[in-house]
């Protein structure tokens, strides 16, 4: 297949994700966790090819709260938990094993909004009682057990004893690419179908097949809401304030050794609502909280480049 650039505002994106700070490179593999160094990926939800503005380095590190998604899915689609109904954080809740935390008490929350404000309190409540092997169950409907583009991931052998740890995406068995994590948001935003997700380079084969995930269309509705509530006003609210690109995200938080590590992830344009995205993207900052790293990183990185 010929990706040469049809059209001048074809030509005018590529050239403007040069400005990224590296080439657009693609490849058959992509390399282990980069030493210090953001990364940045995006694909193209019309024919699946993955761009490489920042290197072929591919983190894997545990998600944080990008997990939170396939929690929340998890909890509506097993009815555990009613769309209608809120839980209140009052900042911190405990467990046996821990103490989950919040900065501050949020109060009542619906689903939505504890995903968007990221919530856990909200979610450590939520699955404390749910088996583990539940969520881990829909880990793998959401494919965190299968790589993407030759990315390395790591993926629980067995089912690990605390749920909430899992659900929070704390686990350290569980250690998806952002490649995966950006087939998360991919996802959400195309409710459940998209194209087999590759290299530019790569010619598709007989058996790449799209990606299919079959949850209920309410489902899917509340996780969209959710992640377009999280840029508007919630953990990513200084992404794209001024709403140019209408994005739709989710961001997450781990701590790695005595510092932090972090990721955002998202879909766009988010709207209307009956509109398909175009483009989803992960950016993972080594060091820093979303709040501090990957989110100021990612509107850098975002507003770089002349969307088509």
């Amino acid at each position: 297949m010929n990706d040469t650039p049809r059209n001048p505002h074809r030509r005018r994106f590529l050239k403007s994700l040069l400005s990224l700070g590296g080439a657009v490179e693609t490849g058959r593999e992509v390399s282990a966790r980069p030493q210090g160094k953001t990364a940045f990926f995006w694909c193209d939800l019309q024919s699946g090819n993955i761009g490489f503005p920042t290197g072929l380095n591919v983190p894997s590190a545990r998600p944080g709260s990008v997990m939170k998604l396939v929690t929340a899915a998890a909890l509506l689609e097993e009815g555990i938990f009613n769309p209608n109904q809120t839980i209140d954080c009052t900042g911190t809740f405990r467990t046996e094993r821990d103490t989950y935390k919040c900065p501050r008490g949020h109060g009542p929350l619906s689903i939505e909004q504890a995903i968007a404000y990221s919530c856990n309190v909200f979610f450590a409540r939520a699955s404390h009682t749910v088996g583990a092997g539940v969520i881990l169950h829909y880990a793998r409907l959401f494919g965190l057990d299968r790589g993407v583009a030759g990315s390395a991931f790591s993926f629980p052998k067995e089912i690990p004893l605390d749920s909430v740890r899992l659900a929070l995406g704390l686990d350290p068995d569980l250690k998806p690419s952002a490649l995966q994590l950006m087939r998360i948001a991919a996802l959400v935003g195309r409710r459940g179908r998209i194209p087999f997700l590759k290299s530019a380079e790569v010619q598709a084969a007989s058996d790449d097949k799209p990606f299919e995930l079959d949850l209920r269309e309410d489902t899917f509705k509340r996780l969209r809401n959710a992640m377009i509530m999280a840029g508007r006003e919630g953990t990513a609210k200084e992404l794209d304030p001024e709403d140019r690109l209408k994005l739709a995200v989710k961001t997450g938080t781990v701590a790695h050794g005595k510092k932090f590590e972090s990721f955002i992830v998202g879909f766009f344009p988010a709207l209307p609502a009956d509109r398909e995205p175009d483009h989803a993207f992960c950016l993972h900052a080594p060091s820093g909280t979303s709040h501090d790293a990957a989110v100021p990183q990612a509107r850098r990185m975002l507003f770089s480049v002349d969307w088509p």
